[in-house]
């Protein structure tokens, strides 16, 4: 590998005179100009309101070497990026200019006021600096606010902690917004997504005694297999291609959950089971939290007009303790996510986007950036 790397130009005494006799002494501005020019591999959004996707290896370093960063970020050397849905419904004014929400790496720079962390920490989160702006996970370095990430523990892979944080906080707020606890019943409807094998795993590792998933029959063993279920008779499976299942199930199952965490519903094919679902909740007490729905139920959501009973859930900022929690119930079920990973180029990055708008994925798809 030595071969490929051009040979370092030792000259460099003369050329610095070159530059002085063209141009005098160099300002600190120039010198700054040049700092900020170093350049790294990245996923950024182009086109006008940054709808299309594309690599680069000419994205500006986010922290060059002389220039300071915010009193609680920190600077992470990315070693893993996994990717969602919303990394390719956002535009750029939302999403930033750099792709992905999801990260783990190691640390290098930490702020004047951080405290909890250290350069050479191992972390995992999202790239979400201190201001609350996305800062983008895609490229080889992030800029990261303290308290958006945790520090990863050693019997979890880089890959998979960078595969938690959207889809595992997504889920432990839902779960907790429906009440879930030991012995709740659970519905989990798109159990085999990234979103819905975290619903299952978190529902089981907080003591939920019933939990069904709803996905389809050729996902049930993937589903069981990630699931963190030992006894197969303690996570029911229903098939949502078959028209028979599905009508007993509803049948048999009016008001007898506690939660129903629906993945699915406006998640981009039209798929809408609230109306038909919502009868299965317990009379009162059960609560269906949802994670994506129609323009309206959003509307509702932001005016803080949702109907009773009906939850959805947006990821709160300042994930830290959350990532924590997650990691201790991953840890105590034994369970990991499941991942799909692939180097990042600009071949992989189109192909785990078009894999991920495809809608079939199963698990997560994470890019490695070694």
């Amino acid at each position: 590998s030595n071969q490929q790397h051009p040979t370092p130009n030792t000259n460099t005494n003369t050329q610095h005179q070159n530059c002085k006799s063209k141009r005098g002494t160099k300002t600190n501005t120039e010198d700054k100009d040049e700092a900020t020019t170093i350049k790294m591999r990245a996923a950024v959004r182009t086109g006008l309101l940054g709808w299309t996707m594309s690599f680069t290896k000419d994205q500006p370093h986010p922290a060059p070497a002389n220039t300071a960063i915010e009193p609680t970020d920190i600077l992470i050397k990315v070693k893993s990026a996994a990717i969602n849905p919303v990394d390719y419904k956002l535009p750029r004014l939302v999403g930033g200019k750099v792709v992905g929400i999801d990260v783990s790496g190691v640390i290098e720079k930490v702020g004047a006021d951080v405290t909890d962390f250290q350069v050479g920490d191992d972390v995992f989160g999202r790239a979400m600096n201190s201001k609350g702006k996305l800062s983008g996970s895609l490229a080889d370095y992030t800029l990261v606010g303290m308290e958006e990430v945790a520090k990863k523990p050693e019997w979890l892979p880089f890959d998979h902690s960078a595969a938690l944080p959207t889809a595992y906080l997504t889920g432990i707020q839902s779960l907790r917004g429906g009440n879930v606890k030991k012995g709740s019943s659970v519905l989990i409807i798109g159990a085999s997504g990234g979103c819905g094998i975290a619903g299952v795993q978190l529902a089981k590792a907080m003591g939920a005694s019933r939990i069904v998933g709803i996905c389809s029959g050729k996902n049930f063993e993937f589903v069981r297999g990630m699931s963190g279920v030992e006894k197969a008779e303690n996570l029911e499976l229903v098939d949502y291609t078959d028209g028979d299942a599905m009508r007993d199930f509803k049948e048999n199952n009016n008001g007898k959950f506690d939660c129903i965490y629906d993945t699915a519903t406006g998640s981009g094919n039209g798929e809408d089971y609230v109306l038909t679902m919502l009868k299965l909740l317990k009379e009162q007490t059960g609560e269906y939290v949802q994670i994506n729905g129609s323009p309206s139920t959003w509307v509702r959501h932001f005016a803080g007009k949702m109907k009773p009973q009906r939850t959805m859930v947006v990821t709160d900022p300042k994930g830290k303790a959350n990532l924590e929690e997650i990691v201790s119930l991953l840890e105590s079920s034994g369970v990991k996510p499941h991942l799909d990973v692939k180097s990042f180029n600009e071949k992989s990055l189109a192909d785990g986007f078009e894999q991920l708008k495809g809608r079939r994925t199963k698990g997560k798809i994470v890019f490695n950036m070694d």
